[in-house]
């Protein structure tokens, strides 16, 4: 990916995320976060203690081990960082009522 320059400077910018979802960062969120990542010409990347994560990368989410209560930290660069930064903010919170497997499973038959 490749990040236009913006006056010289790229835009940079910091958020703390909290995981409301009962089953923490799983599959489901991480492949959605990454899929909006995609459409901002931004690098977005998660921290957890001494984890790093790129939001383009649904191994490295799922690497940091983030369960639900963790606080992470995501830091935005690019021209799109504060737009990316929210738009993956606000995917997070709508994952808070996550269904269990089991429930899914239920539906589906």
């Amino acid at each position: 990916m490749y990040l236009r320059e913006k006056e010289g400077t790229l835009d940079t910018h910091s958020q703390i995320v909290r995981i409301n979802s009962r089953f923490g960062l799983h599959m489901r969120p991480a492949a959605e976060i990454s899929k909006v990542a995609s459409n901002f010409d931004a690098i977005v990347v998660f921290y957890k203690g001494v984890r790093i994560a790129h939001a383009h990368s649904v191994v490295e989410m799922l690497m940091l081990g983030a369960f639900h209560g963790d606080e992470l930290k995501m830091t935005s660069v690019g021209s799109d960082a504060k737009e990316a930064l929210k738009a993956i903010a606000d995917l997070l919170a709508d994952y808070s009522d996550d269904q269990s497997p089991q429930d899914i499973d239920s539906e589906a038959a």
